[in-house]
């Protein structure tokens, strides 16, 4: 009973820890958004690429990192129905918001977070607001009057104004890093993340999850959101994967590191290949087998690969959620980053092209 007791104690005072941390985070990415070209200044002069080489060159990481996103404005997620003050049920914005919006302004006040817009909305009265919006990389304008309800004005959204997790930083050099290998999306709308500013922070792992027949596995790890973990800002989201700068901390941390060239497309071949990946605390390289390439998928989708090195397939399983993102070196040069795994075999996923990713900087 006391284990128990100690142990649910320990896992709520875990959580407070990480909200706190991560509301600093949201706090410190606001307050530094303006400083950026002196940060990225300085980190440019620690890390320089080789000057003796005639070929593209990168440092290939390989680490877990915390990554931390804000949207541009608000992201409708969906549009409901509220209760007037006399039972009704109504929605102002059926057939004016749809998922995948993006609120940026209402009544021309910019709309920054959710708790902007539940502010402009219940001091609205109840008068037609009008919300600009960005939906599918246009800007438009359209109009919707709040419900007065008994908790005040409602619109009737269900919004989202960030976006957290855990994932794999595959390389830095002179103009920033690359990670994930493919785009940051919405969990329940499935829509890309439109990216207005975030951050990547050094992680400490704390568990393995292994997949199961019910459910993949994941990495577990502790980010500490304070800005002195801060490795580097994004700057971008598509489908290649995350990219930025990086902060001064962050190049300091690297510049040590051993450059490698990167390969052409025509250079990746069937056959052995290895992952660089902390997952296990320090950089590994783990063997794997490319069993298919497909250099015209659009989809992160370039490689088909199989995890052969018992060492990681006893640590992990496999691949599991956390690490796309690793590195995948072959002859020497790094070819791509793994992307995503085949939910019924862990042991399998795919890969991503470094082509693809270098054209995400």
């Amino acid at each position: 009973m006391f284990k128990r007791r100690y142990r649910a104690i320990l896992v709520m005072s875990l959580i407070i820890i990480c909200g706190v941390l991560y509301i600093q985070a949201k706090k410190y990415i606001d307050k530094t958004s303006a400083s950026t070209p002196a940060i990225y200044d300085t980190a440019f002069e620690l890390l320089s690429t080789p000057t003796d080489s005639d070929v593209r060159m990168v440092v290939p990481c390989g680490d877990p990192i915390g990554i931390y996103v804000k949207a541009e404005g608000v992201m409708v997620i969906s549009v409901g129905s509220v209760n007037d003050v006399s039972g009704q049920k109504i929605s102002p914005c059926e057939g004016v918001l749809k998922s995948g919006d993006y609120i940026t302004e209402i009544d021309g006040k910019a709309v920054g977070d959710k708790k902007e817009l539940i502010d402009i909305v219940k001091a609205s009265e109840g008068k037609r607001m009008t919300i600009t919006v960005k939906r599918q990389g246009e800007q438009r304008e359209v109009s919707a009057t709040p419900a007065c309800t008994e908790h005040g004005y409602m619109l009737g959204v269900w919004v989202k104004d960030d976006i957290s997790g855990i994932g794999t930083l595959t390389y830095v050099d002179e103009n920033g890093f690359v990670a994930l290998g493919h785009s940051i999306n919405d969990n329940d709308t499935g829509l890309l993340f439109s990216v207005s500013d975030g951050a990547i922070f050094k992680t400490r792992l704390v568990n393995i999850v292994k997949p199961t027949d019910s459910s993949p596995g994941k990495i577990e790890g502790m980010i500490d959101y304070t800005s002195g973990n801060i490795l580097g800002r994004v700057e971008k989201n598509n489908c290649s994967g995350i990219s930025g700068y990086l902060t001064a901390d962050g190049a300091r941390q690297m510049r040590d590191e051993e450059w490698m060239p990167v390969a052409g497309d025509e250079e990746i071949h069937l056959g052995t290949a290895y992952l660089v990946s902390g997952i296990s605390g320090e950089r590994v390289y783990y063997q794997i087998e490319i069993e298919d390439i497909d250099i015209a998928d659009d989809n992160s989708k370039n490689m088909k690969i199989r995890v052969v090195d018992e060492k990681l397939i006893a640590l992990s399983g496999g691949i599991v959620q956390g690490m796309s993102g690793t590195p995948i070196v072959q002859d020497g040069k790094l070819i791509g980053a793994v992307t995503h795994v085949f939910v019924n075999d862990p042991t399998r996923g795919y890969g991503i092209c470094i082509s693809r990713m270098l054209k995400q900087q």
